[in-house]
């Protein structure tokens, strides 16, 4: 790819990714370990596809491949999520200006369990130069140019709202009322996922511009079931973010 603005777009499945895969222009598959790539230019900017596969590990694993291999200047990591937000509905777009590893956290020390009782941890990272882990911010801020350019894509949006929220990232399928309030009441989530903070974490390790888009496939407040074809939504709205970059 001879574009030197080249932008990975991450999404966990095949059906998170196949419209992504199905639009691109002379493309051509990578594997890197387990992960599938599929690179390729779409409108004159040459993208890469990254299939993560689900969850916090695997995103993590993927985002640092394609880095390493592509080197991409920005990242988005797109997908379905569900609601923690009682004003958001199925179809409804979240644009990550943050997002937090939801299992990361800590307690003190009880006798009796309360999931009510607990503070946000973040991650650590390896500092090579003081040879430690150093802890690292709780929130990842979504890259303000990629925030602009989505939300310049959203004037035509007409599947439901967009709104600039907080990302909730953890290995879970919640589905308990009480608890999803209770973490949009105290950590201010928007919408939970399996993916986007552990990307954001990479590439903030990196240094690369990271935004996460969330389309709302199913709320509780709303008695939703999962919805896939919201997932082929996600995609063309995150295809016409990219015509709107000025990076």
């Amino acid at each position: 790819m001879n574009d030197k603005r080249i932008i990975m777009i991450e999404g966990a499945m095949n059906m998170e990714t196949e419209h992504l895969i199905a639009s691109l222009e002379n493309s051509q598959e990578h594997m890197l370990g387990n992960w599938c790539f599929v690179s390729g230019q779409y409108q004159g900017t040459s993208l890469v596809v990254a299939v993560t596969s689900i969850g916090m590990s695997n995103a993590a694993a993927a985002t640092a491949l394609g880095i390493e291999h592509f080197h991409p200047t920005a990242i988005i990591s797109q997908g379905t999520a569900g609601g923690h937000d009682p004003a958001l509905k199925a179809y409804d777009m979240v644009l990550g200006r943050e997002s937090f590893d939801a299992s990361a956290y800590r307690t003190g020390r009880e006798d009796e369990a309360d999931w009510r009782h607990m503070e946000l941890a973040g991650s650590y990272a390896y500092n090579p130069t003081e040879g430690t882990f150093i802890p690292q911010a709780v929130y990842f801020p979504g890259d303000k140019d990629l925030l602009e350019a989505a939300h310049a894509a959203s004037e035509a949006y007409t599947h439901g709202q967009i709104v600039d929220g907080c990302i909730a990232s953890c290995n879970t399928w919640n589905r308990q009322k009480e608890r999803i309030q209770y973490l949009h009441n105290t950590f201010h989530s928007s919408c939970e996922d399996m993916e986007v903070a552990s990307a954001a974490f990479i590439s903030h390790q990196y240094g690369i511009p990271f935004l996460g888009i969330r389309i709302i496939s199913n709320t509780e407040f709303n008695n939703e079931e999962f919805q896939p074809e919201t997932a082929h939504v996600c995609q063309q709205f995150v295809l016409d973010v990219i015509t709107k970059l000025s990076l």
